[in-house]
């Protein structure tokens, strides 16, 4: 009885290395071939085959082991061999069962992956065409408004022109920055500096009206007037300024200036100790961001306090990174103060 499982453990150990070798090696390997149907029968007789060596092969081993006495033909008798035929057959067909079986359940899975991401992909569609749809009704209330808000403002400034002549000029100038930030949604990558410079001397002098407010004064050549430039940088520069200058003490800066062949765009401003209202603190971190997608590592931009009480920032971009639409116009440097000051 303490032999019976060595013998069990041979046995068994060939069928199942028999079983998967048939499973997970041969069968997937002749089921992509094109002669199949020829192979498959052949491979079924050289397997059956294959079983009753293997077996013949693990009872002369088990012979040797055991000290059993060898008989002729170790014992094999053709009762043996169609009885480990029969065996072989039948462990066959559990193979090839479970061979289909797992190419079944595969199958299956990726049908039921891929008609997942089908319906996935028919939700994101539907998705979009939803947000399309609100895009849409947004845009047509983003015509709308405007031209409400416009008209609104159009009316006030005529109503004021007589009365409030100051009050009607500053509707006028708001009314030109608004239009300038609606435009600036549908512009170009690119945008005239002189147009931007205008936006800058129209809200310096809005600042201005705010009584013990102080200004921005703005410095720049006329050469850099027709230079193509990123959208919102002087007016991101400025904002800096305004929002967390202090300048009731000390008017802030800006210089717009051309220096061997490099535009060279800087900012100063004592620095205020209250925080703003509304501040998202973001506004130089996104346009140092802006600057490194358009002109890559060629510029340098650099902002901080001086150590002095104020803060600056500086940016540098050479002239045949900006230089795409320009007029060739003489230097002529002035200090601009914001009109109606």
């Amino acid at each position: 009885m303490a032999v019976e499982p060595i013998i069990y453990i041979v046995h068994y150990a060939i069928t199942i290395a028999l079983f998967y070798l048939q499973s997970n090696v041969i069968l997937p390997r002749l089921s992509k071939n094109r002669l199949r149907w020829l192979w498959i029968p052949l491979f079924c007789i050289i397997f059956l085959l294959m079983y009753i060596a293997a077996h013949l092969i693990g009872e002369i081993f088990l012979i040797h082991l055991l000290d059993k006495p060898i008989k002729p033909w170790y014992g094999y008798t053709w009762q043996s061999f169609l009885k480990n035929g029969y065996r072989g057959l039948f462990f066959m067909g559990f193979s090839t069962g479970y061979f289909y079986l797992r190419n079944y359940m595969a199958q299956r899975n990726l049908t039921q992956q891929l008609e997942t991401e089908r319906l996935i992909s028919i939700i994101e569609q539907q998705q979009i065409r939803s947000e399309l749809d609100v895009m849409q009704n947004a845009f047509l209330k983003a015509q709308i408004n405007p031209h409400f808000l416009f008209n609104i403002l159009n009316y006030i400034h005529l109503q004021t022109i007589k009365s409030a002549p100051q009050i009607s000029e500053a509707v006028t100038t708001l009314a030109s920055v608004m239009r300038f930030a609606f435009d600036i949604e549908h512009a170009g990558e690119r945008i005239r500096l002189g147009d931007e410079l205008e936006q800058v001397n129209d809200i310096s002098y809005l600042y201005s009206l705010k009584k013990g407010q102080g200004t921005l004064k703005l410095d720049y050549e006329l050469a850099v007037c027709e230079l193509q430039l990123i959208p919102l940088v002087l007016l991101t520069l400025a904002e800096n300024c305004y929002k967390h200058g202090n300048l009731a003490e000390q008017d802030a800066e800006m210089s717009v200036l051309l220096e061997n062949d490099h535009l060279k765009i800087s900012t100063w401003n004592r620095t205020s100790q209250q925080k703003p209202l509304s501040s998202t603190k973001n506004g130089l971190a996104n346009l140092e961001k802006r600057l490194l997608t358009a002109y890559g590592n060629t510029h340098l931009f650099t902002y901080g306090n001086d150590g002095n009480g104020g803060f600056t920032v500086q940016l540098d971009i050479p002239l045949e990174q900006v230089l795409q639409s320009s007029a060739n116009r003489g230097k002529e440097t002035g200090i601009v103060e914001p009109h109606g000051a």
